[in-house]
């Protein structure tokens, strides 16, 4: 292990023995040799122990003339020794290269290019090729003049150029093996070559050995991506199609690597900024288009190529959408693979629960192999939710689903299963136009249902239950046909099929009324509880219960009755205790939480003791999991429990603040470089340094955990009264910390669990009620000095992350805000007023942060955007503002008004129509006169327009809108009645059997009438009037206005108006129907409608 002679004073690269590969090799080169041909033995303890002896000698420059003459030894060494050697002195070089005087470092640049010009083996030749990229790097950033860079080693960019102009493919491959090696370097240091590289590709692109063409297209590639999202890419840009001509021609001969790896470059473009690259945005879609179909590549592959498309439609989403014939190519091609496919079209579901994939491996159509893969099914349907989500529903929506439409009337069962699988899984990204045409769609999924095919019926389940989610609350009107659909599908004999109907459960009745449950719900809990007790199967035990858990809730106090048999059905599975059956613990745990909420704290009372513990003894497993549902049950019986909650609050509390303040990032030692070897033998000088080689690991599971904890300490906050007060201080500083944690997810709870602080000190400092007046900052504040310190720290905190560059994040803190001010009152807001005002102006104008990310190359307006539901939060604050602020408001209404029109435009969607109109109501309704400068340039138009729209939801709001402005306005604009009148007729005719939206509709046209008539009746043709609005009530869905309609019936009542008193048998029957039994008017009201019925008769 002695140590190698160098008998010079300086390095000598040109010896007599590098010069002469016949000659014997050096003592130094001789004793390197032998260590390095160690390392390529297939004996661990042999490489390790070659490792330990190089280590000293590799420190030493002196090992740099040794490894030369090793790597030249074409006759005296094997291939393996000198590619080692290659590979060695690579890792090392960077730490010697400087210490070399000029000639040193020029004589080593000359061996070098000898060796690739004379290296036979390529193995040999591509080490030396690493080789020199990394000597060229070292020499590039030497040069303090960047467009000198290349002066650094001319001779290997003439080397370069007179390799990639030779005659022989191998001196041509040669230069883009070199290229592609000196990515990093061309891309940083040689951009005033750009152009005469692009030449070079441009002639290697077009070569006629395609061994030259590959390896241009890698070298291409790599540049490309290193440079997708700068200015220079321009300069590449019309490179982009002979790239796919030759990668094309690879697919064509099946030479996968070379498409994987344009792909992958493919990728990286499809984030570019350049214009010049989105102008080819067409081929390449459609190459990934045909590789997605290319069942000759490996599954993987095609998925690189399903990723570069669902990347296009992220990064350019109008640019895809508004190519028809591309868009409905990609469309194609999804639906014809689910169809030719026989994975499972709802597995999707399934994927991340053991259980399932223990249960279903008996099942036809299973396959073990691709238990962890990838699937064509998984692919397609992936490629298609992501084109869901991000394409402008005016583009996407009409091609999925009039495919859809097509194959559910096929005879061919694949059609069928590919027709319903899509439909459900766009009703995420297209929920808002598949609610507007559930009317069409529903039958046909009712109809496959019930399919001969189980693979039909399953994906039926799964769009049904896709459905539930996402297009509440209009499903909820078809749940006499749901529920009994359903009910029967528990039976069906695929266990697939019954489970997937179980999470239709689960969806559906979350959102349902009592009502919609009642009629099945006996047979419903007798049915799943039955389930439960007969099958071994754990994912339809899991299923089972959190369907019983949803039907729970939807029954409300209805379910009480069954809460005793589902509550020892429930305390057998929370006793579970082996690893495997954690998730059907947390689901029962859940399910417990989720009944406390339906029954209320009087029937759940006795089970709340055994809940708790069961909780409480979770948390002492090592299951994240289980934590989770642990906090989840904690939130719920909070909520219910109340101040009965309380005792636990001492033990609970300081276990959450320490969850909440772990760092779910953690050090770890990094992997050796992907494919890397010998990676012992680095640089010393990197292995030395303190902490390297760590990179930061990020804990998923714990950030879960974190929120589940920052929503439960919220919850408690929230509900158990004065006794959290104490806890306030240790609470609001972790929540505070937490508010500037890197990910969104927390953030988001953060914002939700910092108002909920502020009902504590309300409850104990002012009984649980602030008594505030609309706009009044002039007086004594109402708020307490502990009420007032918590107010100015939680709302600064949440103005603060409306600047956040998340959207979900900022729409919780306008939600934070707005509870916070309307439960505090002006004096709350004052301290913050200027911020939050400035903030939410430039959400709605589209300049907040979270609204200014990277359109890469889209030049289109906003006319092809998508709803943004965090828009509704912040519309929501402004309604907010004219309620706390009062007419402190007005004086801002010339700046708020355009930025909340330009959401009511025609061409926007249905949603920010009616969010537009919706907030124009509530400043109407909050500043009444103080809208009057405005009522005639924005008000009034968009009101009139609004009654005239397609939505029944912008109609919805726009007669409230025009009755509030009445009322505030008084007879400034009795002038108009006429017209207004006009325009709500035809409101009248609106079907309400068409779901809740349609009734809210007429109901909110006979609230809008019944405020111009309580302002001015004399400008209200009653004969005409009246007759119409009697026959639209009782109320069918917006019970927040029957004050409003039954009060102006009252008061004509008490005059004895003519009209009504000749319409008094429609009169009666209005009044019984309302305070009949069933009926949804509040008793108080009730009693007075008994009152004048009465009088009536």
């Amino acid at each position: 292990e002695a140590p190698l002679v160098v008998k010079k004073p300086r390095l000598s690269i040109h010896s007599p023995a590098l010069i002469n590969t016949m000659a014997a090799l050096s003592a130094d080169a001789a004793q390197m040799a032998t260590y390095l041909g160690a390392l390529t033995q297939p004996d661990t303890n042999i490489i390790r122990q070659a490792e330990v002896a190089l280590k000293p000698i590799l420190k030493k420059p002196e090992c740099v003339p040794a490894m030369i003459e090793v790597i030249k030894a074409q006759n005296a060494q094997n291939e393996a020794t000198r590619h080692v050697a290659a590979i060695v002195l690579r890792k090392r070089i960077s730490g010697h290269f400087g210490k070399f005087d000029a000639p040193t470092k020029s004589a080593l640049k000359a061996e070098l290019l000898a060796i690739l010009q004379t290296e036979n083996s390529r193995p040999v030749r591509n080490g030396v090729v690493a080789l020199v990229a990394t000597v060229c790097k070292a020499e590039a950033e030497d040069q303090t003049d960047l467009t000198q860079a290349a002066a650094g080693w001319p001779e290997l960019f003439q080397f370069v150029a007179a390799a990639a102009g030779d005659a022989h493919p191998e001196a041509r491959e040669l230069a883009f093996f070199l290229l592609g090696e000196m990515t990093e370097t061309v891309g940083i240091h040689l951009k005033p070559q750009f152009a005469t590289l692009a030449g070079l590709f441009a002639a290697g692109l077009s070569d006629g050995d395609p061994k030259v063409q590959n390896a241009a297209v890698k070298a291409l590639g790599m540049l490309m991506s290193y440079l997708a999202d700068e200015a220079e890419i321009d300069t590449f840009a019309p490179l982009v199609q002979p790239v796919l001509t030759v990668a094309e021609a690879c697919r064509a001969r099946n030479d996968e690597e070379v498409v994987s790896t344009t792909l992958d470059v493919l990728y990286d473009l499809s984030y570019s900024p350049s214009p010049a690259i989105a102008a080819h945005m067409v081929p390449i879609v459609q190459f990934a288009q045909i590789c997605m179909s290319d069942s000759n590549l490996e599954m993987a592959v095609r998925d690189s190529a399903a990723l570069v498309v669902a990347t296009m439609a992220e990064s350019k989403p109008k640019h895809l959408g508004r190519d028809t014939a591309l868009l409905t190519g990609i469309v194609e091609t999804i639906f014809n693979l689910i169809e030719t496919s026989d994975g499972s079209a709802a597995g999707a579901l399934f994927e991340s629960n053991p259980a399932w994939k223990e249960d279903f491996q008996d099942q036809e159509g299973y396959d073990p192999d691709e238990e962890n893969g990838i699937t064509e099914t998984g692919m397609a349907q992936g490629t298609l939710d992501m084109l869901a989500c991000e394409i402008p529903k005016k583009y996407i929506f009409e091609p999925v689903i009039s495919r859809c439409m097509a194959r559910l009337g096929s005879a061919d069962p694949n059609q069928r299963k590919a027709g319903i699988a899509c439909l459900g899984v766009i009703a995420e990204g297209c929920a808002e136009p598949l609610r507007e045409n559930l009317a069409q769609v529903m039958p046909h999924v009712f109809k496959t249902a019930g399919d001969s095919d189980a693979r039909v019926r399953e994906c039926a389940c799964f769009a049904l239950g896709q459905i539930s989610e996402h297009c509440q609350p209009e499903v909820l009107s078809y749940s006499p046909q749901i529920l009994p659909i359903v009910f029967a599908l528990l039976d069906d004999s695929n266990i697939a099929v019954q489970a997937t109907s179980c999470y239709v459960l689960e969806m559906f009745c979350e959102r349902l009324e009592p009502e919609g449950v009642r009629p099945l719900l006996d047979p419903l809990v007798r049915k799943l509880a039955a389930m439960l007790e007969a099958t071994n199967k754990r994912s339809v035990q899991e299923m089972t219960t959190a369907a019983l858990a949803a039907t729970a809730v939807a029954a409300e106090e209805e379910f009480a009755p069954y809460v005793v048999g589902v509550a020892s059905l429930m305390a057998k599975l929370m006793e579970l205790k082996e690893e495997k059956t954690y998730s059907l613990r947390g689901r029962a745990l859940e399910c417990m939480g989720h009944i406390a909420i339906a029954v209320g704290k009087e029937h759940f009372r006795p089970y709340f003791g055994p809940t708790m513990q069961c909780a409480c003894e979770g948390l002492t497993f090592d299951s994240t999991d289980l934590h989770e549902f642990a906090y989840a049950a904690f939130a719920n019986l909070a909520k219910v429990m109340g101040d009965e909650f309380a005792p636990v609050l001492g033990e609970l509390v300081p276990h959450m603040v320490t969850v909440i303040s772990q760092d779910e990032g953690q050090f770890e030692q990094a992997e050796g470089e992907q494919g890397g070897q010998f990676n012992a033998l680095d640089d010393s000088d990197e292995e030395e340094e303190e902490g390297g080689g760590l990179v930061m690991h990020i804990r998923t599971a714990l950030l879960e955990t974190k929120k589940g904890a920052i929503t439960a300490v919220g919850e408690m906050a929230a509900h158990t009264g004065a006794a959290f007060v104490p806890y306030m201080g240790e609470v609001m500083t972790v929540l505070l910390k937490a508010a500037d944690n890197w990910h969104p997810l927390i953030k988001t709870e953060v914002a939700d669990a910092l108002a909920s602080l502020i009902v504590p000190v309300v409850a104990k400092d002012h009984n649980g009620e602030i008594t505030w007046e609309k706009g009044d900052i002039a007086g004594v504040s109402p708020l307490s000095g502990n009420t007032t310190q918590a107010v100015n720290v939680i709302l600064r905190a949440l103005v603060t992350m409306m600047k956040d560059d998340t959207k979900e994040v900022v729409g919780k803190a306008c939600e934070g805000i707005q509870r916070i001010i309307e439960l505090c009152g002006p004096h709350s807001f004052s301290s913050v007023a200027n911020d939050c005002l400035e903030n939410t102006y430039a959400i709605l104008a589209k300049e907040a942060p979270c609204q200014q990310l990277e359109e890469y190359g889209e030049e289109f307006g906003d006319e092809d955007d998508d709803h943004d539901s965090f828009m509704t939060s912040a519309c929501d604050l402004v309604g907010s503002f004219g309620r706390v602020m009062g007419q402190h408001f007005v004086q801002y209404l010339p700046q708020f008004l355009p930025a909340i029109c330009a959401y009511a435009k025609s061409s926007r969607p249905p949603s920010d129509r009616s969010m537009a109109i919706g907030c124009l109501g509530e400043l109407a309704q909050e500043l009444e006169s103080g809208i009057a400068d405005h009522w005639s340039t924005v008000f009034y138009p968009a009101a009139i327009a609004g009654l005239a729209d397609s939505d029944d939801s912008v109609k919805r709001n726009s007669a409230f809108l025009i009755g509030v402005s009445c009322e505030g306005l008084g007879d400034s604009i009795t002038s108009q009645y006429g017209a207004m009148l006009q325009a709500l007729s035809p409101l009248f005719g609106v079907d309400i059997t068409e779901g809740d939206t349609a009734a809210a509709c007429v109901d909110n046209a006979c609230a809008a009438i019944a405020r111009m008539i309580k302002t001015s009746p004399s400008h209200v043709p009653m004969s005409q009037v009246l007759p119409v609005i009697l026959k639209a009530m009782p109320l069918k869905n917006d019970m927040t206005e029957n004050e409003t309609v039954y009060n102006c019936l009252f008061g004509l009542l008490q005059q004895n108006q003519a009209d009504l008193v000749a319409n008094k048998l429609e009169l009666s029957r209005v009044f019984g129907e309302a305070a009949s039994e069933g009926s949804k008017v509040d008793d108080e009201l009730k009693e007075k409608l008994k009152l004048a019925l009465q009088s009536l008769n």
